[in-house]
Formats: C-alpha cells, sequence, structure tokens
C-alpha cells in the first residue's frame, strides 16, 4: 500500500550519510522469489544513499542466498568494502540473543575492518524459518534505540502485524501490493535487476553454511564430552 511504502522511504530519509545498516538476509528458497525484486530494490536504495551494509545470516538457505546478492552487487560496481559479511552464525534465536550482545559495540563487534560506530538501522529480510518476529523479540529489547524495516513473504503477515501496530517494526514490506508500491517509489537503478542468483553461488553459500553448522556442532558436543568426562574423573 501507498503508506507501507511512506513508511520505508520515511525511515531511509532519516539515515544520515555514509550510514551503517545491518541485513539479517534470512529468506528461504521457496519463497524469496516473491519478495526477491522488492529486496533488491531497497537494496539499491540504501547503496544510492551512501549506507555501507553488513550481511548477517543465521539459517544455512539465507546465507546461500546473501552470498548470492552480495556477488551480484560487487560484480555491479559497488566497492567490497561498502558490503561487509559478517557470516553465518548458527543457533537461530539463541543466535541473535549473541548478536544483540556484539551490536552494543557497533560495526566493530561483528566485523574487525568495520568501525566501532553504531548500527543506524537494521533491515531483516525474512522467511518461514526465522523472520522480524524474532529479531523484535530478541534483538530490539537488548539494543536501545536499534529500528527494525522488514521484507518479508506474505505467509508472515498476520504475525507481523502487531509488531508493526505497535510500532516495534518501523515498517513493513510484506504483500506483492506493498513491494510494488515501494518499487515504483523509487527511481530505477542497474543494481536491481530481476536475474535469478547463480545456482553455482548459491551452492557454494550452502555449502560453506553447512560447514560451518557442522563445525559448530561438532565444537559443542566435543565440549559436553570433555565435561562428562571431567565429572567421571571427579
Amino acid at each position: 500500500s501507498p503508506d507501507a511504502s511512506e513508511d520505508v522511504n520515511e525511515v531511509l530519509d532519516e539515515l544520515p550519510a555514509g550510514s551503517l545498516v545491518l541485513v539479517g538476509f534470512d529468506p528461504d528458497l521457496g519463497t524469496y522469489s516473491e519478495i526477491r525484486p522488492t529486496v533488491r530494490v531497497l537494496l539499491a536504495d540504501l547503496l544510492e544513499r551512501d549506507a555501507s551494509l553488513v550481511f548477517v545470516s543465521l539459517t544455512p538457505e539465507g546465507r546461500a542466498l546473501a552470498i548470492a546478492e552480495r556477488a551480484r552487487l560487487v560484480a555491479g560496481g559497488i566497492a567490497p568494502g561498502r558490503l561487509a559479511d559478517a557470516g553465518f552464525v548458527p543457533g537461530a534465536e539463541a543466535a541473535l540473543v549473541r548478536l544483540a550482545g556484539a551490536l552494543g559495540v557497533g560495526g566493530g563487534g561483528l566485523v574487525d575492518e568495520l568501525p566501532g560506530e553504531p548500527i543506524a538501522l537494521a533491515l531483516v529480510v525474512g522467511g518461514n524459518d526465522l523472520g522480524p518476529r524474532s529479531w523484535v523479540e530478541q534483538v530490539a529489547p537488548r539494543v536501545d534505540g536499534l529500528g527494525l524495516v522488514a521484507v518479508a513473504p506474505s505467509v508472515l503477515l498476520p504475525e507481523l502485524r502487531p509488531y508493526l501496530e505497535s510500532g516495534q517494526l518501523r515498517a513493513l514490506l510484506a504483500t506483492p501490493r506493498d513491494g510494488a508500491a515501494y518499487r515504483e517509489s523509487i527511481e530505477p537503478s542497474d543494481l536491481d535487476d530481476e536475474r535469478d542468483p547463480r545456482p553455482l553461488a548459491v551452492l557454494v553459500g550452502m555449502l560453506v553454511a553447512v560447514g560451518v553448522l557442522g563445525v559448530a556442532v561438532t565444537s559443542r558436543l566435543g565440549e559436553a564430552m570433555r565435561s562428562a568426562r571431567g565429572r567421571e574423573a571427579a
């Protein structure tokens, strides 16, 4: 609706030049095609407003798609330094709590090469496995003043509308009509093309995410086993 697109533009108009925007990128392959055009326009809009983006994912599918989209932006001429990658953080909602702690020290708490300036805004790209609701419940209460803007498939609209009405989400694009209204309000950009992510990039992203998840699980199992042996020895 026009109101939804106006909400997004109002939030982005408040961003100072050079702002650091955290992109929580966790769509799923099944619904990403619905929101992909809107996500690409929104990323292009932020970059054209001189923002720098920090991508982070908490699901393997989200990580795979984030790698593909970041590669597309680099291929489109965006300097990699403006597209920082905080990687894949396993643990779902528990990982969001850890992420909130890192946000307390600004971008430097997420990616070493970033300055410790505060994150100006969080853009949450959600899917069925992990969506904006989790960010509202786990991150917002732990990070003072962090604004949340979300893009999500329409199936999540019923659970997200109350957060929008309460102001916990500053803006939400969660229906094809809302996405179309927002896209029509923005000047076209070379960065918002409609080509699908390359299959190889998605595959590489999935393998990286699964590998990191495997390492994390193995590490936790190893710690549990060492702890159990310690108790037996005692």
